[in-house]
């Protein structure tokens, strides 16, 4: 081979080398997804800052009742659950910019009259457009991470905004509990207000609609989305899935409305509420991968299920063990069940979707967060009123347990579940 030929050969060989490396270099991210992203975490702050000591606001600040404190809290998180719906039909007609901006200055406004006027209209009113605020934020961020995420990146692109939500509970929470400790529960929301004006500023002069890097399904008239969950609530199988499963979001809000008062009421009333909850994140943060793993050899209800048992021990573990200690371990112990549980939870909720109606199947995935929190808030308040009231005799072993027996009565309809479904695909096979 001639030394021309040779050199021919190597200048054709070293740009191929170039090619390819320049090929498996991934397309980067625009500005606007790590814009997204930063107001996730700006609002994931102010959310988990106030919400973790929001039964404590309502109760000593505004001087409200334990049953007027559940009623508020299961409302609130009701509107928040069930808002995405219209709110994310309208996002995509106004434009995700415009909706960012809608969502930051009911925010602001919604947490400034909480921290400056806590009487009770002011901050039912204001939760509620909190609440609706939440609607217009949360679908159009994820939407952004969609349509801004490169091909064949979409699974990184939702990797950095889960970290963003654990990360923004993880400071909110940290923040809160020095604001509660060195100025006292009713300042907590200052950090919210701030953190809701700095994603206003974010939405308003950073953030650009997404120009997307992969086509965009129009989705369908709201009118048109309503019919279609109408038709998808129609089957019994799905919809008696949905209901049954409200019973695991019951337990997971009770760390919100239930273990505040319980922890400053009858264990600490100086109890670090804030750096308890934090075991939660930090342990599904450790484990998640490995739970993951383990669980893929069983079937999806099969696993909810012991999910949902697994979160009743975490239940009768707060009661069980009172104390500091006993509330750490809880925390941990629920962590498991979220890994075990949520997973194939939304893989159940696909497997229902006829082709090409996948989208509209997994929208309904708020339903049972959206029964649980609202029966949550009912119930809790009239138990913490009854067994764990702030003077006389306290019985909260009771409302723990009421909880975990709540859950064992979910796994046992969900066996049941799972037996007369069983057998009803059996039947249309033959």
């Amino acid at each position: 081979m001639s030394k021309q030929t040779r050199g021919s050969l190597e200048e054709v060989e070293e740009a191929g080398y170039r090619e390819s490396a320049k090929r498996a270099v991934p397309e980067k991210f625009p500005p606007t997804f790590y814009y997204a992203n930063a107001i996730e975490l700006f609002e994931r702050m102010a959310h988990y800052g106030f919400y973790i000591g929001l039964a404590l606001y309502l109760s000593s600040v505004v001087g409200m009742s334990d049953v007027e404190v559940g009623f508020t809290l299961g409302n609130f998180r009701l509107v928040g659950s069930l808002a995405p719906i219209p709110c994310g039909a309208l996002a995509d007609r106004i434009t995700f910019k415009r909706s960012l901006m809608i969502a930051f200055m009911g925010y602001a406004t919604a947490y400034a009259t909480i921290l400056f006027f806590p009487k009770k209209a002011f901050v039912v009113a204001a939760l509620m457009i909190a609440a609706v605020s939440g609607g217009f934020m949360k679908p159009v961020i994820m939407g952004t991470v969609v349509r801004t995420s490169p091909p064949g990146r979409q699974t990184d692109g939702f990797a950095v905004f889960y970290r963003m939500i654990n990360a923004g509970s993880v400071v909110g929470k940290t923040i809160a509990y020095f604001v509660r400790w060195l100025a006292g529960i009713r300042w907590v929301a200052t950090t919210s207000v701030i953190a809701s004006v700095a994603s206003l500023g974010i939405a308003t002069f950073l953030y650009e609609e997404p120009k997307d890097t992969v086509q965009k399904e129009k989705g369908p008239a709201f009118r048109e989305l309503l019919r279609g969950y109408g038709s998808a609530l129609k089957d019994l199988r799905f919809t008696a899935f949905l209901v049954i499963f409200s019973g695991y979001y019951f337990m997971i809000e009770q760390f919100y409305m239930t273990f505040p008062q319980y922890m400053t009421r009858h264990i600490d009333e100086n109890a670090p509420l804030e750096i308890i909850t934090l075991i939660n994140p930090a342990t599904i943060a450790i484990g998640q991968g490995v739970v993951t793993r383990f669980m893929k050899r069983f079937q999806p209800v099969t696993t909810m299920i012991l999910g949902v048992l697994i979160a009743s021990l975490s239940m009768g573990v707060m009661g069980l063990v009172p104390s500091i200690a006993g509330a750490c371990l809880s925390g941990a112990i629920f962590a498991v069940a979220e890994m075990t549980f949520s997973p194939r939870f939304y893989d159940f909720i696909g497997s229902f979707a006829p082709k090409g109606k996948a989208g509209m199947y997994m929208g309904l995935a708020f339903v049972p967060s959206a029964i649980g929190a609202w029966v949550g808030g009912q119930v809790s308040g009239a138990l913490i009123n009854e067994y764990l009231p702030k003077d006389g005799p306290r019985n909260p072993l009771l409302i723990w347990s009421i909880y975990a027996g709540l859950g064992l009565v979910c796994a046992a309809a969900m066996l049941v579940y799972r037996q007369v479904t069983s057998r009803s695909l059996v039947t249309k096979a033959d």
